[in-house]
């Protein structure tokens, strides 16, 4: 009898349960719509019972579907850095949670910052202080919900709340504490010192535990709502941008990802930290360091574009819909007549500010929609070089693998080539989010020796796109006008924010 895991993918969008086999078929996927919500300027928030329970309702989904299949264990991937508040009964103890793109807690950043050992200490957690390393949306919390946070009995990212929720245990893996920048990067452990630099009660920290290891089994009430068998081991997972890698196999120092999502990551592996502040470093889901650069509002951006510009009832362009606009944009030429798009809706977390907002500019009136539509497409893969060419100054040793929903456009991924000057790849399995939690599972279900060798088994490559030399021409120079216009922009962004607020 074939045996398989359940995967879990939880991202910003939706949330998705998978059934999965050992060569990494995925067999039936379940999946459940989940709000955004923007309440003010840099917030942005989620219900964590949302991602609860529509988790549940995709589980048992796709085990409803397969009633005799056999489970031999559970594997969570989540959107990275979000902060639940739990309480000693498992409740959440807000509404909604700030999640990885949140911002309120730049204050507590500016405020590290201006500490004479702020350097030193970021040496010591392995990357500089952002917004988005969930010790600070910590701090906010203290600052700022002292009640809330003296009541949680634990704090939590959602990856962790989901597996609280499935076997009652609290841990957390080296992925997301290397993310809090309160764990040591040299030693794996909780830092006292960053600890207390941030104001954390460590007390409310879970355990750090191997991405593969088994943390619990499913409790009795999940097993009657899901119909998977209690007893059924969890392990600690990883975030999903983690999981998209390891299901892209990128395992071994130097080879390089793009996570082509909500978010844009252009990624590294490597056998350490980068000690270059321009470039963030997360330990990876197989157990080295994963290096990297984020555009938080990519695939966003371009969702936003469509929903904004493109309303219901305009014939052929049907709101939320890219299936006419993509072939559109494919016949423009590339660089887009001269327009450029500067995808900053959420700021920047790599190589600007977080004040930085989205722009287009060099609109003509000879542009029409479709010229809008692929400036949104190159000027995210634009931003991408800018991070690429942080993370490899030296050059990329292989073709860059893409992943994600992003990674599904022929177009974007010629655009992408043809950005980079550099062949680009995509794998048989489009998901590498549910791929990556499913190897995880897999250890733990005695499938594979380790994370890494999983990955080898079964990630295949699909498809190669080569650059086209005419088009590397275009985009060079498109190219360095975007990095001046971009330098030019930058410093202005704290005075904008000031004078609209």
């Amino acid at each position: 009898m074939t045996q398989y895991v359940v995967a879990i993918d939880v991202g910003t969008q939706s949330t998705r349960a998978a059934l999965v086999d050992v060569e990494g078929i995925i067999h039936d996927v379940a999946s459940s719509p989940i709000e955004l919500y923007a309440p003010r300027p840099g917030w942005a928030e989620q219900d964590p019972e949302q991602w609860w329970e529509t988790t549940v309702a995709n589980i048992a989904a796709v085990i409803g579907r397969h009633p005799t299949a056999t489970i031999g264990a559970i594997g969570v991937a989540a959107q990275m850095h979000s902060v639940v508040a739990l309480s000693a009964s498992g409740a959440s103890l807000t509404d909604r949670a700030a999640i990885w793109s949140d911002k309120r807690c730049l204050d507590q950043v500016n405020a590290f910052e201006r500490r004479a050992d702020a350097e030193e200490l970021s040496h010591l957690a392995g990357n500089r202080p952002l917004p988005a390393w969930a010790g600070f949306k910590m701090g906010w919390l203290r600052a700022n919900a002292p009640e809330v946070y003296e009541n949680a009995e634990s704090l939590l990212v959602a990856k962790d709340f989901l597996n609280y929720r499935l076997c009652g245990e609290v841990a957390t893996d080296p992925s997301e504490a290397s993310g809090s920048f309160l764990c040591d990067a040299a030693s794996g452990k909780w830092s006292d010192v960053l600890v207390d630099a941030l104001g954390v009660d460590a007390a409310k920290l879970p355990e750090i535990v191997d991405s593969w290891s088994v943390i619990g089994t499913v409790r009795k009430d999940v097993a009657g709502r899901t119909g998977v068998a209690e007893g059924t081991p969890v392990v600690a997972g990883s975030g999903d941008m983690m999981c998209q890698l390891l299901g892209s196999g990128i395992t071994k120092p130097g080879r390089v990802g793009l996570v082509s999502g909500t978010a844009s990551i252009m990624s590294l592996a490597a056998e350490s930290a980068s000690p270059d502040f321009r470039i963030m470093n997360l330990r990876s889901a197989s157990g080295d360091w994963i290096r990297f650069g984020i555009e938080d509002a990519a695939g966003e951006s371009l969702r936003w574009f469509v929903d904004t510009f493109c309303p219901a009832g305009d014939p052929g362009q049907r709101r939320g819909s890219l299936e006419s606009l993509v072939p559109q944009a494919a016949l423009v030429e590339p660089g887009s007549g001269g327009l450029l798009f500067f995808p900053y809706l959420l700021g920047e977390r790599t190589l600007g500010s977080p004040h930085s907002r989205a722009s287009f500019i060099g609109a003509t009136i000879g542009h029409e929609r479709a010229h809008f539509v692929r400036a949104v497409m190159e000027g995210i893969a634009l931003e991408d070089r800018r991070a690429l060419e942080c993370l490899c100054p030296a050059g990329v040793h292989g073709p860059i693998r893409a992943s994600g929903g992003g990674a599904s456009s022929s177009l974007w991924n010629q655009i992408r080539a043809d950005v980079f000057a550099h062949p680009v790849q995509v794998l048989a399995s489009a998901e590498g989010g549910i791929q990556g939690a499913a190897i995880l599972a897999g250890v733990a279900a005695g499938w594979y020796s380790d994370a890494a060798a999983g990955a080898e088994e079964v990630v295949r490559v699909a498809e190669t796109w080569a650059p086209s030399p005419d088009a590397v021409r275009v985009y060079e120079d498109a190219f360095r006008i975007f990095c001046a216009v971009h330098d030019a922009l930058d410093g202005h962004w704290q005075a904008w924010d000031d004078r609209i607020k």
